[in-house]
């Protein structure tokens, strides 16, 4: 009972609680707050004595939303900004919002009974005739940057253009202008792979690390080009250049590992120290383990070879005819195959000793295999630079 109660007391206080902050939302002018607080108790419950005081709430909260909206609607037509268009625009929307989001919850009454009475606004012709004005101004405004010339401007032409399709879409002739705005404003990329050592590049691994499309980059614009075309004009260069690969000998390590550990083999009943043996609370004889000493060598052996790629990424601008940035890269790929034999008792082996006794020796990969199997950590570095550069 007294949980029962507590409990009760708990959901008034919070009840209390809500009412409070719903109220403080709207006497410090954050009607939104209010707003969303009110729809969301109502729509759990109208008919108790909360529900009442949210009707009221939501009814003085929506109205000066509303007032407080068409106030600044007013002061940014009469400033007469052209980048005003879209604050306006999205103002109507918001008080066409805040009506739709009301009207399914009508009738809310007083707690007497009486209907609370909203007085709702027909928007609509507003929201056309701004969302017209806004669309002619993303128009204008993108055609501007467009018509400069200029990379990054033609970026933001094609962030204009986009925000106009998704407004308005088939809008004039905004699709093909998107189109030419984010041609302008890519940086074509040539890319070239250099090999400066005395090792053969695999044409797989060079083709792996020359395929852009694996490297997730995420770059809207940036356009990576590994064969050029004379029908561009490349604005920056990457020079992938190996100066270094050094393989190591084919090594074999062997080595002879004891063990000893008491390990368990199987139970027997427990008994006291007078040879009784020992029950549990339920007359049951208790079992124990039985633990022995057991030894035994196990003969390692462990191939492994090494391959370590050092290269060097250089950026170039070929506006500017300027080496912009080098970048270090080192990769280093490790073969090993571990397998042993066995002498003594096999219950002394752990898990992972006794997966080692069913492996044994392989032939050592190639120069070619170890340098394609290190593709994936050198192709993770690249990309690493490739986003650093990116940020820069």
């Amino acid at each position: 009972m007294k949980a029962l109660v507590f409990i009760f007391l708990i959901f008034l206080i919070f009840s209390c609680n809500s009412v409070k902050k719903t109220q403080r939302a709207i006497n410090s002018g954050n009607y939104t707050e209010a707003i969303n607080r009110s729809v969301k108790q109502l729509q759990k419950n109208k008919f108790n004595k909360k529900g009442y005081q949210y009707a009221n709430l939501l009814k003085i909260s929506s109205e000066k939303f509303v007032e407080s909206n068409l106030k600044r609607i007013d002061f940014l037509e009469k400033e007469t900004l052209k980048n005003n268009a879209k604050p306006i625009y999205e103002s109507y929307l918001r008080l066409q919002d805040v009506q739709n989001r009301i009207r399914p919850l009508l009738p809310l009454e007083n707690e007497d009974g009486s209907k609370v009475i909203f007085e709702f606004y027909d928007f609509s012709d507003e929201i056309i005739a701004k969302k017209k004005s806004y669309a002619e101004y993303l128009y204008v405004k993108a055609n501007q940057f467009l018509d400069s010339g200029d990379k990054i401007d033609s970026r933001l032409a094609y962030n204009s253009f986009v925000e106009l399709e998704k407004l308005t879409p088939s809008y004039k002739n905004a699709s093909n202008l998107k189109r030419d705005a984010y041609i302008n404003g890519i940086d074509f990329v040539l890319v070239s792979l250099f090999n400066t050592t005395e090792q053969i590049i695999p044409a797989l691994l060079e083709d792996r690390l020359l395929n852009f499309n694996t490297y997730d980059l995420d770059d809207l614009w940036t356009e990576y080009h590994v064969n050029p075309r004379e029908d561009f004009s490349y604005d920056f260069a990457i020079d992938i250049n190996f100066t270094s690969i050094q393989f190591s000998p084919e090594r074999l390590l062997e080595r002879q590992v004891p063990l000893e550990r008491a390990v368990v083999d199987g139970w027997r009943y427990k008994k006291d120290r007078v040879g009784n043996f020992i029950i549990d609370d339920e007359g049951n004889k208790i079992k124990e383990d039985i633990v022995i000493n057991v030894s035994g060598t196990l003969f390692e052996t462990v191939q492994s070879k090494e391959v370590k790629v050092i290269a060097e990424v250089n950026y170039f601008d070929l506006n500017s005819d300027q080496k912009i940035n080098n970048y270090p890269l080192e990769s280093l790929f490790i073969f090993e195959n571990r397998f042993a034999n066995f002498e003594g008792d096999r219950k002394v082996l752990n898990k992972d000793e006794s997966f080692l006794l069913t492996r044994g020796p392989v032939n050592y990969p190639t120069h070619e295999q170890m340098l394609s199997d290190s593709c994936e950590d050198i192709k993770a570095k690249l990309k690493s630079i490739l986003k650093q550069q990116i940020r820069n």
